[in-house]
């Protein structure tokens, strides 16, 4: 898309991406939003390295981009405005979590990771808020790492279900990166141990 709008001439044309959630599942009536940190970071350090660049050159789909579509991915920065509600703010279905008004190819480019990282973080902390809720003022301890879609997905979503208002997390990690309270766990192995052995 990006070689498509450069050859179109479309490099500075302005472009405004809304991320919101058109609809809610039943009994779900709202989220809680978070991962603009990680957002924030991305966009401040996008950028296309050589290598990255001469793997691009090689794929079917950029035969046809002409040079100067590789030089200008060499210098790309994203230099477009992000509006956002802050992290942990209660929103609906149909209102903009985050708004990029950036050069349409600037905007492009990043839609795929803002999706990932808000998207999956939001739902973690969404999660966590009703599970709160249910919990009925009984302190909540994030335990879901094992079942993560991966290491750094368990990590972000430590920091989530803590930003919603668990009171920390099983995640090491999270632990060390994001200051979020760490509590310890107990694996089945250990607790089949301690029977095997008659201990308490």
């Amino acid at each position: 898309m990006s070689a498509g709008y450069w050859m179109a001439g479309k490099t500075s044309e302005t472009a405004t991406f809304e991320l919101f959630v058109r609809r809610l599942p039943p009994n779900r009536d709202f989220l809680v939003v978070c991962g603009l940190s990680q957002a924030i970071e991305y966009l401040t350090g996008l950028r296309f390295l050589d290598r990255e660049i001469a793997y691009l050159k090689g794929l079917p789909q950029f035969e046809k981009a002409p040079s100067g579509f590789w030089d200008y991915l060499a210098g790309f920065r994203f230099t477009g405005d992000v509006s956002a509600v802050p992290e942990g703010t209660v929103m609906f279905a149909g209102e903009p979590l985050l708004t990029l008004r950036a050069p349409l190819i600037e905007a492009q480019i990043p839609e795929t990771y803002l999706l990932a990282t808000i998207g999956f973080q939001t739902v973690i902390a969404s999660k966590a808020a009703r599970i709160l809720k249910a919990a009925a003022g009984r302190d909540v301890v994030e335990f879901g790492c094992r079942r993560a879609h991966a290491p750094e997905a368990g990590c972000l979503a430590g920091r989530a279900a803590f930003l919603a208002g668990c009171v920390g997390t099983s995640n090491v990690q999270a632990g060390m990166q994001f200051a979020v309270p760490v509590f310890g766990t107990a694996a089945h192995s250990q607790l089949e141990q301690c029977e095997d052995h008659g201990d308490q």
